[in-house]
């Protein structure tokens, strides 16, 4: 048990961070290099455990079509779809030696840091295809408004959209989900989506307006958490 004044000295170096923004290519620049306390950026604490407990992204930003019909394509090209079956990395580039990704039977590791694998939060579908033989757009159909005939042969499906949101969530107390890394504040750092597919940088487009400009809108909003650890002294203690 923690004694009062020891309580309030654990609480001032743990810290809650969320970040927020929409990229169009799927990456994103974050600044935490004005430390929230003297806790974050103090020469007693040179380490830190880190944990992500939430990321939350969909196509919303993309303005055309809101995100109804949101599916992955490659970063470099915008040109291959990547449906993402097992989920999405996003990766920061905040190091460390204690948390690793293989990919597909690799013996050697893939990606190393801080990441987490993002899964579709509604089991839709990453791409557009068949169902009962009617050609749906990719992600989850929903109806808006009454159904009615429509161009392009559609008929009742005019009024079908698709939703979709990737996730992850982290109940865990850091102490048992977070991962040694050095003191991240003073910094920025960068995110970044990747396929566990191809292991090809991502981002989100419109499937109907697939890879234009205004169609490219990843929108992201995390969370992480953040526990500074005291520096280790010669006779053991603090």
């Amino acid at each position: 048990m923690l004694n009062p004044r020891e309580s309030i000295e654990y609480h001032n170096r743990k810290f809650q961070l969320v970040f927020t923004g929409t990229s169009g290519d799927g990456v994103w620049d974050f600044d935490i290099s004005n430390p929230p306390n003297e806790f974050a950026y103090s020469d007693r604490y040179s380490q830190c455990l880190i944990q992500i407990t939430k990321a939350h992204l969909n196509n919303r930003g993309d303005t055309t079509n809101l995100g109804l019909d949101a599916q992955f394509t490659d970063q470099a090209t915008g040109t291959r779809v990547e449906p993402c079956e097992s989920g999405v990395m996003l990766l920061t580039d905040l190091k460390t030696n204690n948390k690793r990704q293989y990919f597909d039977n690799k013996s050697s590791s893939t990606q190393q840091g801080i990441f987490c694998m993002l899964q579709n939060k509604f089991g839709s579908a990453g791409e557009g295809g068949a169902f009962a033989g009617t050609d749906v757009n990719c992600a989850t159909l929903v109806e808006r408004g009454q159904a009615a005939a429509g161009a392009g042969g559609k008929g009742a499906n005019a009024n079908l959209h698709s939703v979709a949101a990737w996730e992850y969530i982290d109940h865990r107390p850091i102490e048992d989900g977070g991962v040694l890394c050095g003191n991240p504040f003073g910094r920025k750092f960068k995110c970044q989506l990747y396929s566990t597919n191809s292991e090809a940088p991502v981002k989100l487009t419109s499937e109907a307006n697939f890879n234009q400009a205004a169609s490219n809108g990843s929108s992201l909003c995390l969370e992480i958490d953040v526990l500074m650890l005291p520096n280790p002294t010669s006779g053991g203690g603090r």
